[in-house]
């Protein structure tokens, strides 16, 4: 018995074998009016990011990673520097973001401007490698800076020019002025930024008030935008994927931090192999990041909830995407500092045993702190190979010293706590030093003339300690301001936990910044490995009580039987295509849950340019035959009437999928998602 083949079955793959292929092709440049919802008079390319775009945030994130790498955060300056680079990187990221997901098309244009664009950030990342506005320095970065973004905005303008030569010849009349205020406002930004060069040349050292030119300009110039697309709301992000830009940026970010904690694992384990409360460390760092991302994610917005409430929204991403940073980077150098003053009470105890404990002299004592300080390696390291020399000169001095560790010595310490042997505390200082500079911390050259890594340390460590809990409070307050600003429902029970416990732990989070003003009980923090668990408990519980009060209102809602809105997206509702995606169903009785959206296909190119014209009403009126015509005196029938505003007396709800009928209006569904 066999199996016998009287015939071959064409597959599906072969039925189009016999024709030749039309190669895909990229124009040279495409008209940003083709993603104008003509509908809904605003524009919308596409929603969701498209690849060149998740490659121009991974500049983004790579001028973040070289900059943190490169800075660390040794004191106040240090820490504003930190901002205000981030400042400038996320602003000018921001502007070319708010661009994008409007006007920009694939073509070869919009991919010579994206490489523009990504030189744009390698300068950004060439300037943030010694960038302390605060401490004189070489001004050619500062001059580079300016430069760069004289680029940046010029680009814009530039950008902003094409929208605009595009909308005259479409005879989009309504966007001649805020496209003209735009381009005025990157105009004056990149002339505003390529004044201040002057400002820095060589050898000139006052002009400390000259950089915060820099953050004034992008202050005003990110107000001016959003308030044009407030203003204009054809210019608005409504069905844009603004939101998907600024989440995909957040996941970034919070990436970054996971990079960081490889690094920090390498330091803190990389000699001395696995230990417990290492490990520990490290799970509270791993376990922070993933309730970071769920602390975001899971009240992501889903629906449309307001035009200007949508750019609040975007806006104070800053704040919060710093905070994040601040968390998860200060989360990294609090395990590091509970690490190294873990080592610094071991070399004290080894010291003390050595010296007050066996009283050890001669070859003897020479013997046991060299095996002490060879055990730390330091000269395999660069930044640590000279204080390995410099600390056997001092032990062979010590070992040549008669009586350093007497039992008289010894008494002496029981009895005040301190050292009184200079050579001894000197070789402990030294090996303190090694242990810090040995895992990686960048320091100052000017700071290590004038001061010891150890001091050094624990100054940082008080800067970092106040960073990291007003990071965090950061974050708690600007996610209560994310629930009042996406809420589109009535209030509930969940509403009201949710802000409860996030006041909760802002007050905690205050009452631990209280701490820096207690120098022996900050320390005392800092020595003990509480503080991450602290961080961990505070964001599980604000988790834990928005799941279990959701939960509740969810049963008490189906009990009750009444309507109720899902909200419950596929992804958060990012879609492909121009289609609308709805972000969740109204369940009610008797009536349907979704309604009909107008196929505007059949609309000619002549009511195209009568709804973007000037020549009707104000953006907000009904586009109808009596508001909206052409110039000639072209007007429309009542069956043509179409209009961005809802009648004023709805029609009778209509079921199922097909065209609009002329003449009337459609009831806008509630599970209708324009992106944002």
């Amino acid at each position: 018995m066999g199996f016998g083949f009287h015939g071959r079955k064409k597959r599906d793959v072969d039925a189009e074998k016999h024709l030749r292929r039309m190669h895909k092709s990229t124009p040279f440049i495409e008209s940003p009016l083709q993603g104008a919802d003509q509908e809904k008079l605003v524009f919308s390319q596409r929603h969701e990011a498209n690849t060149v775009e998740l490659f121009f945030d991974l500049f983004f994130v790579a001028n973040l990673a070289t900059f943190t790498t490169y800075h660390s955060i040794t004191d106040t300056s240090y820490l504003i520097a930190y901002v205000g680079f981030f400042g400038i990187l996320w602003c000018t990221w921001f502007q070319v973001t708010l661009h994008d997901v409007r006007f920009a098309r694939d073509s070869i244009y919009e991919r010579v401007c994206k490489t523009v664009q990504f030189i744009v950030f390698v300068g950004l990342a060439l300037v943030g490698s010694s960038f302390n506005p605060g401490k004189p320095g070489d001004n050619t970065n500062f001059r580079i800076l300016c430069y760069t973004l004289v680029i940046s905005r010029g680009l814009l303008t530039l950008q902003y020019i094409i929208v605009l030569i595009f909308t005259i010849r479409e005879r989009y009349s309504k966007l001649y002025l805020p496209l003209g205020l735009m381009i005025a406002i990157y105009a004056v930004a990149a002339a505003a930024f390529g004044a201040m060069t002057p400002a820095f040349r060589e050898n000139e050292l006052g002009h400390e008030n000259v950089y915060v030119v820099w953050y004034i300009v992008m202050l005003l110039e990110a107000v001016c935008v959003i308030t044009i697309s407030c203003c204009w709301r054809m210019l608005s992000f409504k069905k844009t994927h603004l939101m998907e830009r600024m989440s995909l940026l957040t996941l970034i970010v919070i990436g970054e931090g996971a990079i960081g904690v490889t690094k920090t694992v390498s330091r803190m384990m990389g000699k001395s192999g696995l230990d417990v409360e290492s490990c520990f460390l490290i799970m509270c760092i791993i376990l922070v990041l993933v309730l970071l991302w769920a602390l975001y994610f899971d009240n992501f917005p889903h629906g449309h909830y307001g035009t200007i409430r949508q750019q609040v929204w975007s806006c104070l991403h800053f704040p919060f995407q710093l905070a994040i940073v601040g968390v998860v980077e200060g989360s990294q150098q609090i395990a590091i500092a509970r690490y190294v003053m873990r080592i610094y009470v071991k070399i004290e105890k080894d010291i003390d045993k050595i010296c007050h404990v066996e009283n050890l002299d001669g070859q003897k004592l020479t013997d046991a702190l060299t095996y002490l300080l060879k055990y730390f390696n330091f000269n395999k390291k660069v930044e640590t190979a000279g204080l390995e020399d410099m600390t056997l000169t001092w032990i062979w001095s010590a070992g040549n010293t008669t009586g350093i560790c007497s039992p008289e010595v010894a008494a002496e310490f029981n009895r005040t706590g301190e050292w009184t042997e200079s050579d001894i505390s000197t070789i402990m200082i030294y090996i303190w030093d090694g242990v810090y500079q040995g895992i990686g911390m960048k320091i100052p050259t000017d700071k290590m003339e004038k001061q010891y890594s150890t001091e050094i340390a624990l100054a940082s460590w008080k800067v970092v300690y106040l960073y990291y809990w007003v990071s965090f409070c950061t974050l708690i307050g600007c996610s209560i301001a994310f629930l009042f600003l996406i809420r589109r429902h009535k209030a509930d029970l969940f509403d009201f936990v949710s802000v409860i416990i996030r006041l909760i732990a802002l007050a905690i989070g205050g009452t631990l910044i209280a701490l820096v003003s207690n120098d022996d009980a900050l320390y005392a923090v800092i020595a003990s490995p509480s503080l991450l668990p602290v961080c961990l408990i505070l964001l599980f519980l604000i988790l834990f009580f928005d799941k279990v009060s959701a939960a509740f209102c969810n049963w008490r809602l189906r009990k009750s039987g009444q309507p109720y809105a899902l909200e419950a997206g596929d992804e958060h509702g990012h879609g492909h295509g121009h289609e609308d995606k709805s972000h969740g169903d109204v369940h009610v009785h008797d009536e349907a849950s979704e309604s009909l959206v107008p196929d505007h296909r059949h609309y000619d190119d002549h009511r195209k340019s009568a709804a973007w014209s000037i020549h009707g009403d104000a953006d907000t009126q009904p586009l109808t035959h009596k508001s909206s015509h052409f110039s000639t005196g072209t007007s429309y029938s009542d069956q043509q009437s179409y209009a961005m505003s809802p009648p004023m007396v709805s029609p009778p709800p209509m079921m199922g999928h097909g065209h609009a009928p002329h003449g009337g209006y459609q009831p806008v569904g509630t599970s209708q998602n324009y992106g944002a």
